[in-house]
């Protein structure tokens, strides 16, 4: 099991470390099965949620061009992994109708996936999008 478990987190490790902090976004199609759910708080459901990934991390990615996500911990059970993470960046671009402030951001989250046959098949989402948000207009 440690084995599959091992594969399991190194998916998710190569969607931020590849897809999200290098912009190697054709390996969405990968690392995601074609019909994902996706389950994130600050995102509408999608038809397409291929798509709809990508179209967040660009408008992260935009916002915050140099914006890196650091696994902090990453725990796997089965088919299921959580991961810790922390972003980091500044802000220069528009961002959820904030214009760009030049300020440095910090936010901290959580990534819960199911993983099957190396391919995200569920995700959940919790970010510290008020704290992200309450940084630029400070």
């Amino acid at each position: 099991m440690a084995k599959i478990e091992e594969a399991n987190k190194e998916i998710v490790r190569r969607l931020i470390e590849e897809a999200m902090n290098q912009g190697r976004l054709e390996l969405v199609n990968e690392l995601f099965c074609e019909q994902a759910i996706e389950h994130d708080p600050h995102q509408q459901a999608a038809a397409a949620p291929r798509e709809a990934f990508v179209a967040a991390v660009e408008m992260f990615r935009s916002a915050f061009p140099d914006n890196q996500m650091i696994i902090e911990g990453q725990i796997a059970d089965g088919d299921h992994v959580a991961t810790r993470w922390r972003m980091t960046g500044t802000h220069q671009g528009e961002f959820m109708g904030v214009t760009a402030t030049g300020r440095q951001v910090d936010i901290g989250g959580i990534f819960y996936d199911r993983v099957e046959n190396g391919q995200m098949q569920e995700t959940w989402a919790q970010y510290d999008l008020f704290g992200l948000m309450k940084q630029l207009q400070d």
